[in-house]
């Protein structure tokens, strides 16, 4: 009894979830799947930091193997660039749809505690490797969740781009049907403004990590 209560309760909040993150309005969108990427981001952050052992991610991160590029416009500029990559992937991945959720939106939620877990097993590019202390101080001092809002945006921005649609479950079964063309795609005045302030954003984050790595690498 109890657990079909709980299960009751899940599927309640799941559809809820949903129903906001798949909004009409896209600040409503906006503002809904950040919290939830914030939440799971926090969450991984401070499991990590109390269970993980240190450095254990660090290997995994293509960044923090990276050698510095000489100078801060030139180590921008790499970071930029490479974070643009990785958020077209993002943008396209929403020309796939189940049933009312982008596939952009669940790439999101499941790299989230891969970034949280960096934080706390201290596995980041730049810093002295220590574990990075859950708080709300580090949260504006680093740039990682100015990347994430941005990622955020980017897909909320685009979730219209759909091409392929899964009409229902179970989603492991059912095959995408092409339901429409790259002509039927269109953006509306706010969501170009979403895209745009994302790649502002992203911009401003990787100039951030750039100068902060050049002051390490000097």
């Amino acid at each position: 009894m109890v657990a079909s209560n709980i299960t009751g309760t899940i599927r309640r909040a799941s559809r809820r979830a949903g129903q906001y993150v798949n909004h009409d309005e896209v600040l409503v969108r906006f503002v809904s799947l950040w919290l939830l990427v914030a939440g799971v981001f926090a969450a991984a952050w401070i499991l990590s930091y109390s269970f993980l052992p240190q450095g254990l991610l660090r290997g995994g991160n293509p960044v923090a193997s990276a050698d510095y590029a000489g100078s801060v416009p030139k180590e921008f500029l790499t970071l930029f660039g490479w974070n643009v990559a990785v958020s077209l992937i993002a943008v396209a991945a929403n020309t796939l749809r189940s049933v009312n959720t982008p596939l952009g939106y669940v790439i999101q939620v499941v790299q989230t505690p891969r970034y949280g877990a960096v934080w706390g097993t201290g596995s980041l590019a730049i810093g002295t490797g220590e574990r990075i202390v859950p708080s709300l101080t580090v949260i504006v001092e680093r740039s990682g969740p100015m990347e994430i809002t941005a990622f955020v945006a980017f897909v909320v921005a685009t979730r219209g781009v759909m091409l392929w649609h899964q009409k229902s479950g179970p989603r492991w079964k059912e095959e995408f049907e092409r339901v429409r063309s790259p002509r039927d795609w269109s953006l509306t005045r706010r969501e170009w403004a979403l895209l745009v302030g994302g790649y502002l954003l992203l911009a401003i984050a990787c100039y951030r990590e750039a100068a902060a790595i050049a002051q390490v690498a000097g």
